[in-house]
């Protein structure tokens, strides 16, 4: 079970925090970033779907908003090549390598800060999202190996003082998240077997919202249920692990 939450943990702090350091100045009027290696920016369905990447430096203080995130730049990247970074316009501002510069993925417009698997209890900065164990149930399909169906949470937490603001990252970032459940996880076997492709009939049946409190503080929530049945190999049920 660890496995399967380990990647799909993974892969999303991937497809969401992807960042890299500057290597060379990004100058106001610049189409193009300079990275040590842009290959974790190259996933093109991310691209298309949610192009935003934000600049920062070690003067940005990251607080969010009306209009983006203060002492940063919101841009869209257009293509990935190499270490460098195409970008969709030109930039406004100057980004220095002697301030630290970096880039990083903010799906529609919203920087993720972490993802784990835990719960509220042990979470700190915001927004977050937590990879919570549901359930799982197993049938057998054949001697070679079984199918089970696993039920994931993840749990979204927002914090804000304007909640207007709050509310409004909390629904862009449930849309990233669910966009990337339901383009499957293409989790894949270990062991003898011939299938690509272990995940069958991925859903997000339902998407609840909400408020929870942490201390004194009260958070924008949401719970998205992830469901899909994973083939696991025999080789499995003699100690091998069957995740990537």
């Amino acid at each position: 079970m660890y496995g399967l939450y380990r990647t799909v943990r993974d892969r999303l702090r991937r497809y969401l925090m992807a960042s890299e350091t500057l290597t060379v100045d990004g100058l106001t009027g610049a189409s193009t970033l300079t990275v040590a290696d842009s290959d974790s920016f190259g996933f093109e369905g991310l691209i298309d779907e949610y192009p935003t990447v934000v600049l920062m430096d070690n003067e940005t203080t990251g607080e969010r908003t009306d209009t983006g995130i203060l002492g940063a730049e919101l841009i869209n990247v257009d293509s990935v090549d190499g270490p460098t970074i195409n970008l969709a316009s030109n930039l406004t501002g100057d980004w220095l390598t002697s301030k630290i510069s970096t880039v990083t993925r903010a799906p529609a417009g919203v920087t993720v800060r972490q993802v784990v698997i835990g719960d509220l209890e042990v979470i700190n900065i915001f927004p977050t999202i937590c990879v919570v164990p549901a359930n799982k149930t197993r049938e057998w399909y054949t001697l070679s190996g079984t199918w089970e169906t696993m039920n994931i949470d993840f749990m979204i937490y927002v914090q804000h003082g304007n909640t207007e603001l709050a509310t409004i990252d909390l629904l862009k970032i449930t849309d990233v998240v669910e966009w990337i459940l339901m383009s499957n996880l293409h989790l894949a076997p270990q062991g003898s077997t011939d299938l690509t492709n272990i995940t069958s009939r991925a859903i997000v049946p339902n998407v609840d919202y909400g408020i929870v409190q942490k201390g004194s503080t009260f958070l924008k929530a949401a719970k998205v249920t992830w469901t899909g049945e994973v083939y696991i190999t025999r080789e499995y049920l003699h100690g091998q692990n069957p995740y990537y």
